[in-house]
Order: structure tokens, then sequence, then C-alpha cells
């Protein structure tokens, strides 16, 4: 990594975000030539940010800029001309993308901004996309969660490396630095930027602890912000011994996605593993919503059939085990498809797929009938071995410990308008292979 030290100005700022970009960048990038983005506000932090990247040698990576325009503003324009004509004189390329917070109404303007950034940030064709925040920013969410009454994992704040999704990950080099580091850098470095107007209305929350409480104690305790920052490591590393923790713990209280609620498990672990477990699904239940789920498994009726419903999902109990399902069950409509190896099915909500088994529907008659999915109306029957009887799928389900609501999800598979099979249960015996016949067993998959 010897061709990053050409910085031009190689002061302790430089050769931090260096050192940082050595750490972190080439060894978790999955391209050899990395896209970096700047989230470029116009403000001090972003125009420090871009400035030390941009003197940084480039031969190892691209770097661009993105500025989110949202509108929220009379200087919003004037704001993303500057950065342009800012990133036109430091040879960067520069994106302005205008957002409405109208998709996040309801989340205050503080949230709702903060939704619509991140959005615009995904959007972007990069492998890295770095942020601007630092000292006096942790220090600021350490407390703000704590007054939210956040966990570890909000005393935690803000990492310096993590993935937002598959493609692209968050860096924040200047976490370690001061406000009033970067401004020595503005200085030093002859910096222009703006101000946005809103940083002085503490009727935000983040202002109200920035601009009035924040100063405050620092006047009794001169190193508030380093001792919040500190509090955000520890608390970081503790979340962290939690989570593998957690892992282990996964392995003996989850089996094919179904959480079994009997685990022998302390309940401190078993409520370490549910939030591990639910956030796996991105289900971030707050205290409340969590507090209840915990209500409703435990505490129900035993023949009960309990669910809470969160956002778009439902966790639902059955038999002491939970499930996660949509929040709205919905069967599926008569449906002819073609017998291929997996199927998604979007009608129906999931995966159908066929795995070779001698108790499975013979290949032959597979390939030559209709096949078609239909909904249970009630009534069907299945015989399952060829001298047995005719049972009805209702005490089969039983019998098989089958959710209900998967009993109305499920399709049942007809081959020329004839029942022949269901999954979890079984093929009907006249559609069965011969002993030395190619056979296959259908296996269906909710989409959760």
């Amino acid at each position: 990594m010897a061709s990053l030290r050409k910085s031009l100005f190689p002061d302790a700022l430089s050769l931090r975000v260096e050192q940082i970009l050595e750490r972190r960048l080439f060894s978790m990038s999955p391209s050899d030539k990395p896209i970096l983005c700047v989230g470029l506000s116009g403000g001090l932090d972003s125009v420090v940010l871009l400035h030390l990247l941009a003197a940084v040698c480039r031969e190892r990576f691209l770097l661009r800029a993105i500025h989110v325009h949202h509108g929220l503003s009379v200087n919003a324009d004037a704001w993303a001309q500057f950065v342009q004509v800012l990133c036109n004189r430091l040879g960067v390329e520069c994106a302005v993308e205008r957002v409405t917070l109208l998709p996040y109404k309801g989340m205050g303007v503080e949230g709702a901004a903060r939704a619509a950034r991140y959005a615009a940030f995904e959007r972007q064709a990069c492998d890295v996309l770095l942020l601007a925040q630092h000292k006096n920013d942790q220090a600021e969410t350490v407390l703000l969660n704590l007054l939210r009454g956040s966990g570890l994992r909000g005393l935690a704040a803000m990492p310096e490396w993590r993935m937002q999704n598959t493609q692209m990950g968050i860096l924040r080099p200047l976490l370690g630095s001061t406000r009033q580091d970067l401004a020595d850098y503005a200085k030093q470095h002859d910096l222009e930027w703006v101000e946005d107007e809103s940083n002085q209305d503490s009727r935000y929350d983040r202002n109200f602890l920035r601009n009035q409480i924040i100063p405050q104690l620092e006047t009794v305790w001169p190193s508030a912000t380093a001792t919040l920052t500190r509090v955000a490591l520890h608390a970081a590393e503790a979340d962290d011994l939690l989570q593998e923790l957690a892992a282990v713990d996964l392995v003996h209280a989850v089996q094919d996605d179904v959480f079994d609620l009997r685990v022998a498990l302390s309940p401190l672990r078993l409520r370490n593993v549910l939030r591990y477990w639910l956030a796996r699904y991105g289900l971030q239940l707050d205290t409340r919503a969590f507090e209840e789920l915990l209500r409703v498994a435990f505490d129900a009726d035993e023949d009960a059939q309990p669910a809470l419903l969160w956002r778009d999902r439902a966790i639902r109990r059955y038999q002491h085990q939970l499930f996660i399902t949509p929040a709205q069950i919905l069967m599926g409509q008569r449906l002819a498809l073609p017998w291929v190896m997996e199927s998604k099915v979007d009608a129906w909500h999931g995966v159908l797929s066929w795995q070779a088994s001698e108790q499975g529907i013979a290949a032959e008659r597979l390939s030559q009938a209709m096949l078609e999915l239909r909904p249970r109306v009630g009534g069907e029957s299945l015989r399952l071995v060829k001298d047995g009887p005719s049972r009805a799928l209702k005490q089969l389900y039983q019998e098989a410990k089958v959710p209900p609501w998967q009993r109305q999800t499920c399709p049942l598979i007809y081959l020329d308008g004839v029942l022949a099979a269901v999954p979890g249960l079984g093929v009907a015996s006249k559609f069965k292979a011969d002993k030395g016949e190619a056979g296959f067993l259908p296996l269906w998959r909710e989409q959760q």
C-alpha cells in the first residue's frame, strides 16, 4: 500500500485517513480498483473529507461524490451548485440527486431526510460510500440514543465500517477526529464550505444537544465528547460479544427457519437469541413490541395461535414454535404450470421445487400430465399407502403438526385434475414411482 503514501498534504489528519483506507478499503472491497463515493453535503465536514481523498494518490481507486438535494432550504439550489463547482475544481465526478420526503412522512423532518438520503446513497454505483461523521457527531449520537432508551446497539452509535447492502459498504474515516481537527484542516488549506441554517434550529433533537446540552456538559466535564465516544467503543465490543453468543445459541434454537421456544437457555440468552433471529429477517422490534412478543409467546393459552403484527410481517406462535410470515395470509388461485425443477410462483408467494425421491411422483407421469396448483377448499383426502385408507387432509395436517396458516398457503398438486401430492404430507399412492423408476417429491418454500 505504499502508493497511498503519496499524499500532497502529509499532516496528521491526512495520514490518519490514509491508514484507515489501508486497513479497511482494500481488504474489504470486492474489486481491484474500487469506486469510492463521498456523501457531499457541502458543509465543513464533507468538504474536508472530499479534499482529503482528492489529495491522496488515486492509483488504487476511483473517486466520486453524491450530493442529496432535499429541497428543504431556500439555499438548496445554491448548495448543489457549490458542490458541483468544488468537484470540478478537484477533478471529481459529482452526482446531484433530488429527493422528496413524502414517502417517509410520519418520521419527522430529521428522520425523513435521513431515510431519503440513505435511499439515494443506496442507488449509487459504488463499492464504498464514505461519510464525514466525526467524533463530535458520535458523541451526540450516543447521548441521543441514550435518551431514547436504546440498548447496546444504540449506544455503540455509528461504526467505522459496515455493509449497507451486498454490494456497498459504508466507511466513516473521520470518526477518530474532532470537529476542531476538521476546522483546523480547512483553515490550513483555505477551504470554503456552506452553512446549513437549520443547524442552528434547536427544535431538532440533535441540534438541541449540539448547541445547548453538550456545551453545558463540557463546562463541568471538558472531556465529555471523548468520554461519550469511548462509551460507544465499549458498547460496540459488548454488542459484538452478544452477537457471537447469539450465533452459537441460534444453532440450538432454530431449525428450518422456525424458532423453538423450548430451547434450554437462560431467560437472558433466550431474549438475546430471539432478537438476533428476528434481526436476520430485518425485524428490529422496539422495546414495547418485543415485550409484547414475549407475552404472546409465553403467556397465551397453549391451544391458542397468537400473532404479533409488525409492519408487513407477523410473528406467529404454534405449538411452542415461532414462525415469521407475511402479515396478511393470502391463498393462491388455481394455476397451471410447466414441470421444471424449480419455479418461483409469484401468485402463490413461494417457490415450488422437486427433489429426486423413491417416494415421489413418477417422472414419466409428471412430464406427460397437466400440472396444476390449487388452493384447499375443504374435504380433500389423500391415499398415501396403496392398500391403506384415504385420509382427510385435515387429519394429515394435524398429525404432521403443520401450522394452520400454512395449510391455507401451501398449494395442492394436481395432475390431470386429480390430487396427486401435497408438499409436506406426501404423494398419492397411485402417482408414486414404481421400484427402480425415477420419482420426484414436491417441496414448497414460502417467501418471507
